[in-house]
């Protein structure tokens, strides 16, 4: 079973290269982050036509998460109305006796701004529903856009992240909160040091590999002994063609998860 947790960053701006995606790579379950659309106008369709079900959480402009499941979901969950402060950044669904929670989860701006006590707070959040709503000796999957670098091969420059959103030493408390819940992180044993999964656009980051690794796969021991490998499919960042049509990938590349499940 293949999982891929995936920022498009506009589904609208990346329906086909998404669509080239579900018939390449042909994932058997998608965790879409940034939709950056409603839910009532999410193109579901492009999913349905492959054989996925889907469930929405999105928001207009903003935000927005999906999963596209070849088997059924059910249980559906959307946000985490506690904290999220109706932003769509949460939607959680079970599969084959797999529970996902697909996360877009905030960035944080700089440390002085208010968005980055939303994301604290969202993470605190985050770790008291877990708590509440889930076992973690059950087959558990955390995943999608975390923004956190955890470890100093996260990132490119330990010291150009120093105190800095994505890999800040209030972040990795809550990281670290998480994982003592009950999740390990499931993608870190399969890859070389030096992987990312995101570039910033600006100054050629992608080509010289200045990127951070934020994009996750948590999940709990009962899955954990399930996983053959991952991989950051850093290809699928770069520019593709339908013909001679250009397709602008995200900055974040996909990541993906197969598991003997």
């Amino acid at each position: 079973m293949k999982l891929v947790t995936w920022n498009v960053n506009s589904i609208n701006a990346r329906q086909r290269y998404v669509e080239m995606f579900l018939d390449e790579v042909d994932p058997d379950l998608l965790c879409i982050q940034e939709l950056k659309m409603p839910t009532q106008r999410v193109p579901v369709s492009m999913f349905a036509d492959r054989g996925y079900h889907v469930a929405v959480h999105g928001q207009s402009r903003w935000n927005g998460v999906l999963i596209a499941s070849k088997t059924p979901l059910e249980d559906v969950h959307c946000g985490l109305p506690a904290v999220d402060e109706g932003q769509s950044r949460l939607i959680a669904a079970t599969t084959q006796g797999l529970r996902i929670v697909n996360l877009y989860c905030p960035q944080g701006s700089s440390q002085d701004s208010p968005k980055f006590q939303y994301k604290l707070k969202f993470f605190d959040g985050l770790s008291e529903w877990l708590a509440n709503t889930l076992d973690p000796k059950g087959p558990v999957v955390v995943t999608g856009d975390i923004n956190i670098a955890r470890n100093p091969d996260d990132v490119w420059s330990v010291e150009a992240f120093t105190d800095v959103p994505t890999y800040h030493p209030k972040e990795h408390k809550r990281w670290d909160k998480l994982i003592s819940w009950g999740l390990s992180d499931a993608v870190r044993p399969h890859i070389a040091e030096g992987t990312f999964s995101f570039w910033d656009y600006r100054g050629g980051s992608f080509y010289r590999n200045q990127g951070m690794r934020i994009d996750h796969f948590l999940v709990t021991d009962s899955v954990l002994h399930s996983v053959t490998g991952a991989e950051v499919l850093r290809d699928w960042r770069k520019m593709k063609k339908v013909g001679s049509d250009p397709l602008t990938a995200s900055v974040h590349a996909p990541v993906s998860l197969p598991i003997d499940w």
